[in-house]
């Protein structure tokens, strides 16, 4: 691709405008030619107002729009989200789609899964990954000095924008929105917790709706626990749309770790301010907080400009839609949470169950994964029906098998002597990997055949998958194979037990 790039917008509302300007600075500073291609609205009107502001052309379709264009803006409502993003990476543009991903989880998930797939560059519009603010007290976190977080106290407020400035009129619409001020608002509050602090293990959330506005709640206070060893760190998030317009959108943090207290206002120039055990303290903000940042900034630090920068190189953009995916995990966890009362609800690899399963609840998965983009589709295993068969699977909270395996009564052809189980199939949805899921079953799996008195396990593992099972005690035997099914590279693993 030359250095001139051809973008375009489908949606040119609040947002829309944000980026355009952000994108007028990343032209300048990184030196290079942004064409403004085509731009979509359901609204003509504006769509034409944004067309005279930025120097896009007005078109009459979202297709045309993404013929004109090398890399495409999804600035719409969020329901629309999953259908443009995939026109446009079926058509193979580059992808940038504003937060949240999707109304709801499994949508969100399906739409990460068309963008991995895809192979498109593709970034989500969760900026605060990118700003100082947020960067530096991620540093403070991380000193050793500081010990370890205790609990962190996380307020977000803003009037509720189908008014003033914003009037996005359509997050009144729960069939558009999806839900109110927590995914629509602070999923970048649940994606800051996770950068600054790290993963969340469970939450208990209570909402309540003010205004009156069908499935668009205005007020969630969540408590959480993160992962971790124990004690494990806790926390707390409230959100709050209200009626206020004299009063901007604020964020107020407040992390209390073992030796240092750190406090956050401010999305992006800050203040951020700390304070020690032993008495000293500090404040950055403005251009100092930007210069001290500078090498902690992913990519550019316009995230436009990183966006950019990526589709230019043909490199991965950051965040991208698995990073967001996590933040929607645990917003879905809060709403169910929400909707029976406040009982606490698990995240990530425990947010499922893990039960043994039939072969036909576990071939789905392996077809999927296993055999995805294969001339040969076969998921049916030589002893899959045997009496001593255990398949093992993950669940979720909708039935869904999301994790499988399958372990066999056999011993390996290397060691015959011993008492042996083959493992087989072992496979996650691929939105789900990166999670710890498929070591939690990996390990059930262990612990199964321990209590069986197996003395061995052992699997042909694909080579792309060796430091997975490396990580999990497993050591490799022998030369490497081409497996004869898939035609990809293997080799032997096996733990004593």
């Amino acid at each position: 691709m030359s250095s001139a790039l051809r973008i375009g917008f489908l949606g040119a509302g609040h947002i829309a405008t944000y980026h355009s300007k952000s994108l007028r600075h990343a032209a300048r500073d990184l030196n290079i030619d942004i064409v403004r291609a085509g731009v979509h609205d359901v609204d003509r009107s504006r769509a034409e107002a944004f067309a005279a502001a930025s120097g896009h052309t007005v078109m009459d379709s979202e297709a045309a729009v993404i013929d004109s264009c090398d890399a495409v803006y999804v600035c719409t409502w969020t329901s629309e989200h999953l259908r443009l993003a995939t026109m446009a990476a079926e058509q193979g543009r580059a992808v940038f789609c504003e937060k949240p991903l999707a109304p709801d989880l499994d949508s969100a998930r399906r739409l990460t899964d068309v963008l991995e797939t895809s192979g498109v560059v593709h970034q989500v519009g969760l900026v605060l990954r990118h700003s100082p603010a947020y960067l530096w007290a991620r540093d403070l976190v991380r000193d050793s000095r500081a010990g370890r977080v205790m609990t962190v106290v996380f307020r977000d407020d803003q009037f509720i924008p189908i008014q003033g400035h914003y009037a996005s009129t359509w997050r009144a619409d729960r069939e558009r929105a999806g839900s109110g001020t927590l995914i629509e608002h602070s999923i970048h509050d649940v994606d800051m917790l996770h950068a600054v602090i790290g993963p969340i293990g469970s939450v208990s959330a209570r909402q309540a709706h003010f205004h009156g506005i069908d499935g668009i709640e205005d007020v969630v206070t969540a408590a959480i626990s993160f992962d971790g060893g124990a004690p494990s760190a806790t926390g707390s998030l409230t959100s709050i749309w209200h009626d206020n317009l004299s009063r901007p959108s604020l964020r107020r943090v407040e992390i209390f770790c073992e030796r240092r207290y750190i406090a956050i206002e401010g999305d992006w120039f800050g203040p951020v301010t700390w304070s020690d055990s032993d008495g000293s303290s500090g404040s950055l903000q403005g251009d100092e907080l930007v210069a001290a940042t500078a090498v902690l900034v992913p990519g550019h630090a316009n995230p436009d400009a990183a966006f950019v920068q990526s589709v230019l190189s043909g490199s991965p953009a950051y965040p991208s839609a698995r990073v967001a995916l996590r933040a929607h995990e645990v917003v879905d966890a809060m709403y169910r949470s929400a909707a029976v009362g406040g009982d606490a609800m698990a995240v990530g690899a425990h947010a499922f169950t893990i039960r043994r399963a039939t072969v036909d609840e576990v071939r789905p998965l392996r077809l999927d994964v296993l055999r995805r983009g294969m001339a040969n589709q076969t998921v049916t295993f030589d002893g899959d029906d045997d009496r001593d068969t255990i398949h093992l699977a993950a669940f979720d909270h909708d039935g869904r098998c999301v994790a499988t395996s399958t372990w066999l009564a056999r011993a390996a052809a290397h060691r015959p002597d011993a008492t042996a189980w083959q493992l087989r199939g072992m496979a996650t949805d691929r939105t789900l990997q990166g999670t710890g899921l498929g070591g939690r079953l990996l390990r059930a799996g262990l612990d199964a055949a321990r209590s069986a008195g197996v003395r061995t396990v052992w699997a042909n593992a694909r080579d792309a998958a060796l430091d997975f099972y490396r990580a999990h005690g497993f050591t490799v035997v022998g030369d490497g194979f081409i497996e004869a099914v898939t035609q990809l590279p293997h080799h032997v693993v096996e733990i004593d037990l």
